[in-house]
């Protein structure tokens, strides 16, 4: 099963081709793009990003059998524009789509940096402006990563009150790295760790729920992204525009 996965959390744009067998998740081929600012956003690259590696397998859009999305939380612009780009295809297609964290795909492309056998919590962080970060709470075993906590946008020096209980914690991002003065004393940084989220553990994330899906309208339609926080929009509007 061929499948096309995305991430666009975040100004760095990533997708990747993977290949789907029984027990098994290959990644084909692959690209991470940073948004040079100011420059073209998602809404420009993203085409010619699948259609480049789509094209360096010698494959067309109508073999891709599934599609795997991040769907934050994040940027907001970002999070639309894959989404609404990945939901079109498999529409357009008829092929079913999955959804899954941003944050506990970077959980579990961090993983790898771990020692063996150990059980830590892994502390993904996003930078969400505004003085706050996204973060979440994984463990990860298995190729799975489970949440041990809600994930939340909270002030970085708020993220210490959240470990309470969890063990040994680590943490990693562009979040942590954007406030790494007030993290580095309660959450250590865990090294080798990515900045963003890569599309390719958004494919193996979503895998398990790809390999024995079929097209589904209502599944597609309802698919939205996970903002975590309120839009500027619901916030200072929260009864809608008068």
């Amino acid at each position: 099963m061929l499948v096309a996965a995305i991430d666009t959390a975040t100004p760095t744009l990533s997708c990747a081709l993977l290949e789907l067998r029984a027990g098994s998740v290959e990644v084909l081929t692959s690209r991470t793009d940073r948004q040079v600012s100011p420059g073209p956003g998602h809404g420009t690259r993203l085409p010619g990003a699948l259609s480049d590696l789509l094209s360096a397998l010698g494959r067309k859009v109508h073999e891709v059998e599934g599609f795997a999305v991040g769907i934050g939380p994040g940027s907001f612009t970002g999070l639309r524009i894959g989404l609404a780009t990945w939901k079109g295809l498999a529409y357009a297609n008829r092929r079913p789509i999955a959804g899954v964290s941003s944050l506990a795909a970077m959980a579990l492309e961090a993983a790898a940096a771990l020692p063996a056998g150990s059980d830590a919590v892994l502390v993904p962080m996003l930078d969400a402006r505004k003085g706050e970060v996204y973060a979440g709470f994984y463990r990860v075993a298995n190729g799975a990563a489970e949440p041990v906590r809600p994930e939340e946008a909270l002030p970085p020096g708020a993220v210490a009150s959240r470990l309470a209980g969890l063990g040994r914690v680590l943490g990693f991002g562009e979040g942590y790295e954007a406030h790494r003065e007030a993290m580095e004393s309660a959450l250590p940084l865990l090294a080798g760790a990515p900045s963003t989220p890569s599309a390719d553990a958004v494919g193996r994330l979503a895998a398990p729920r790809l390999g024995a899906a079929a097209y589904d309208d209502q599944a597609l339609f309802a698919l939205e992204p996970h903002y975590v926080r309120k839009s500027e929009a619901e916030v200072k509007f929260p009864n809608g525009i008068p």
